[in-house]
């Protein structure tokens, strides 16, 4: 296959097509550049891994398997159970190694930017490959350009990792298929199996796995019933480490940490019996509404793509050359497969995700395959001097979609002249800050010699994660993001003990804020004891971050609080 392919290369080296495609191709990896790899998160208030509780248990999970070999979540000296899956935290392994420790915080941005580099890459290549150059270009400009694409490329979630999977699966689908080698639609369970290790929906994919049922039969039927099995045994393997792990931590194989973390996502069927809600009827109409909005430019709420880009997943240009594209697609046997494995994805999480435009990226990402058809249509018209006002109309859709205009950015505004483009280049202006970081660098640099148990509001995993090994952070009180959950708890009677523990075992007791406001409003939430006071610490450093320590009553460490 390698000489083959060379040799394709080789044919299509400096003839127009491949310079043209080459040139588009380039003009991708020029806007990936500028709106995805020059980032400058500190920057940003990105780094305070948001949203919570996805990114921050994805990051301290990746820290947990480099330090202890083990995923797992830690707060106070409680090392837990993760939510979610440790496909995306096993990615950032390589980039934990590589980044020094005070910049290990990147790794999760590391890690999509390098995946998404790696998509471009594959779509260029894989329709060069195929004696498409053009094609290539043109769909890795519209995918470098889709802003959900490049939102999430930028972004510390596994959105990116996981549709690069889809894309690798469907890719070796059609190949196998097209080519009668079956060993490429093995591959092709083996991409779709690993994606269920960064997340559980992605079996909603499976029906793609129909390459092989439908793979041209010219042997006994014998020997076409053990493929299909081998196929489906080949995607069990490649899921096989998440559903392991599932099995050690919980019990069972199909039991995750949400069960553990937010059990109100279960029902109460019977008085022994629980069953997990995967379906909500009502999340279809208000997913339809989201999807209308978008394409309409309505406002729209608050979604994560906020958190990263300026909201907007989709431009109304790119659903039109979908809605073309569809015209031009051929039935076949990779088609059927394709079709049903998008549908029931597109079915699945309609009916069992809240409303946010991420839920759909690898569709949009997968339809890029699709719009490219029409436009490689307008192109050969244009070139033939054939229907030309229908092609220059598909032209004007593929750059209004490149442009992302006109598009809607921000949250629940009502300007709709916005290029998503040049939104996507000015990502950074103006400058902004992540509190939480600063507030644990600043306290990191201070106290880094004196390491001990720090009581936050900022969430205790997102600490543990970044303080070294010989600080302990825990919550303040009850009020924190995993107090859902009925196995593990963690309130006040909690935090005096783990103080109590700090005291016994001689180690100093902070509390930290992120600002001086902070603090006076939540720092009656401290947990009080008898012969002891909170004061605060005069830092000299910043008036941004307050920091207090519990003192004997005696002591004279601090202003008394």
């Amino acid at each position: 296959m390698n000489r083959q392919f060379l040799m394709k290369i080789v044919s299509q080296v400096a003839t127009a097509p491949f310079l043209v495609g080459t040139s588009l191709f380039l003009c991708a990896l020029s806007f990936y550049s500028f709106a995805v790899l020059k980032i400058d998160y500190r920057k940003t208030a990105l780094l305070d891994l948001g949203p919570h509780p996805d990114a921050t248990e994805y990051f301290a999970q990746a820290k947990a398997l480099l330090k202890d070999r083990w995923p797992s979540i830690q707060i106070g000296y409680d090392k837990l159970p993760s939510r979610y899956p440790i496909g995306y935290p096993a990615l950032m392994l390589p980039w934990l190694k590589i980044l020094p420790e005070a910049d290990s915080i990147l790794a999760p941005f590391r890690t999509n930017q390098a995946i998404g580099l790696l998509l471009v890459l594959a779509v260029f290549g894989f329709y060069t490959y195929l004696a498409m150059p053009v094609t290539g270009g043109l769909a890795a400009l519209l995918l470098a350009t889709l802003p959900g694409f490049f939102t999430f490329c930028r972004s510390s979630m596994s959105e990116i990792s996981t549709s690069t999977l889809f894309v690798l699966a469907f890719m070796f689908a059609y190949l196998g298929l097209e080519e009668e080698r079956r060993w490429k639609i093995y591959l092709s369970a083996i991409f779709l199996g690993l994606s269920l290790n960064i997340r559980v929906q992605s079996l909603f994919f499976a029906p793609l796995l129909l390459a092989m049922a439908l793979f041209p039969i010219r042997e006994a039927p014998l020997r076409w019933f053990l493929h299909c099995a081998a196929v489906l045994i080949v995607f069990a393997l490649a899921a096989s480490p998440v559903l392991a792990l599932n099995t050690i931590q919980f019990h069972s194989p199909f039991k995750t940490g949400y069960g553990f973390w937010v059990p109100y996502f279960y029902e109460v069927s019977g008085a022994q019996f629980r069953k997990p809600l995967l379906f909500f009827l009502h999340y279809v109409p208000t997913n339809a509404a989201f999807l209308w909005r978008e394409f309409s430019l309505a406002p729209q709420g608050f979604t994560t793509a906020n958190i990263f880009g300026t909201g907007t997943s989709f431009v109304a240009a790119f659903a039109l050359l979908i809605c073309a594209g569809l015209c031009f697609v051929r039935l076949s046997r990779f088609v059927t497969c394709a079709f049903l494995a998008g549908l029931s994805f597109l079915a699945a999480t309609a009916g069992s995700s809240p409303a946010d435009g991420r839920f759909y990226l690898p569709l949009l990402i997968l339809s890029v395959a699709v719009v490219v058809l029409p436009v490689t249509w307008a192109a050969k018209s244009l070139v033939a001097g054939k229907r030309v006002v229908a092609a220059l109309a598909i032209f004007s859709l593929v750059v209004a979609a490149c442009l992302g205009y006109p598009s809607r950015s921000g949250y629940k505004t009502f300007e709709i002249n916005r290029s998503q483009a040049w939104a996507a280049l000015h990502f950074t202006v103006p400058p902004r800050q992540s509190a939480q970081f600063v507030a644990q660098r600043h306290f990191l640099e201070t106290f880094s010699g004196q390491p001990g148990i720090v009581l936050s509001d900022i969430d205790p995993v997102y600490l543990n994660a970044l303080l070294p090994e010989a600080f302990i952070a825990a919550p303040l009180d009850g009020k924190h993001q995993y107090r859902w959950s009925r196995i593990w708890r963690y309130d006040r009677p909690q935090a005096v003990a783990l103080v109590k523990r700090g005291l016994d075992q001689s180690l100093p007791i902070y509390a930290l804020f992120v600002s001086q406001k902070d603090r006076e409003e939540k720092a009656s939430r401290l947990p009080e004891l008898d012969g002891y006071r909170w004061a605060i610490l005069d830092t000299s450093v910043s008036d941004k971050v307050a920091v207090l320590k519990l003192t004997p009553v005696a002591a004279d460490d601090g202003m008394p609080f």
